[in-house]
C-alpha cells in the first residue's frame, strides 16, 4: 500500500513549485478542515525581499490524494483606516461544494471576524495569527457581503465590503 503525502506536504510542494520561496521560509500560519476539504494560510519570502501571503485549498479524493481546489497569493502591505483586509481572496460558489474565503485582517486588535452576505447568512471565525478563514458548504454570496472585525468584547473595530480589493 502506497502512503499518500499529507496535505501539508502537498501545500509545501505547490508553494515551492509555483512561487519560488526563499529556502526554508514557508510558514504555515493557519489551517482548517471540513469533510474532505482543507484550507491553509501560508507566508513566505521571495528573493526580492517581499513577504508573500496566501491561502491554498485542497480536496482529498477517493484515492486519499490531495488535489488543489483554489488559491490566491498576495503581498504583505500597509493598510489604511478603512481597510478590513491586508491580503485576502477566495474561491467557490455555484459550481463548487465549498465557498472558501479569508486572509490577513487589517487590524491587529481583531480577535474575531464576521462575514454577512446580502441574504443575511453569517459566517464567523476566530482570528488566529492575524488570519480569518471561512468555509461555507455551498455558494456564499461574496459580491455584496460585508466583513466586521471584532475586539475581545465583541465590539466592531472595522467594517467594510468583504471583497474590497486592496
Amino acid at each position: 500500500m502506497q502512503v499518500q503525502p499529507s496535505a501539508r506536504d502537498v501545500v509545501r510542494v505547490v508553494v515551492e513549485t509555483d512561487y519560488s520561496p526563499v529556502e526554508d521560509s514557508i510558514k504555515f500560519v493557519r489551517e482548517r478542515y471540513a469533510d474532505t476539504e482543507a484550507v491553509f494560510a501560508v507566508a513566505f519570502d521571495v528573493e526580492d525581499g517581499v513577504q508573500r501571503r496566501g491561502i491554498l485549498g485542497f480536496r482529498r479524493d477517493s484515492n486519499e490524494t490531495w488535489r488543489p481546489t483554489g488559491a490566491f497569493m498576495g503581498s504583505a502591505r500597509p493598510t489604511g483606516d478603512r481597510d478590513v483586509w491586508m491580503t485576502w481572496g477566495g474561491w467557490g460558489g455555484d459550481s463548487r461544494e465549498y465557498t472558501v474565503l479569508g486572509g490577513w485582517v487589517a487590524d491587529l486588535a481583531a480577535v474575531a471576524a464576521r462575514a454577512t452576505d446580502a441574504t443575511g447568512r453569517t459566517l464567523e471565525d476566530v482570528v488566529e495569527n492575524g488570519v480569518a478563514l471561512f468555509m461555507y458548504a455551498g455558494d456564499f454570496g461574496t459580491r455584496d457581503a460585508r466583513l466586521e472585525l471584532l475586539d475581545a468584547d465583541g465590539r466592531v473595530l472595522r467594517s467594510g465590503p468583504l471583497n474590497r480589493r486592496p
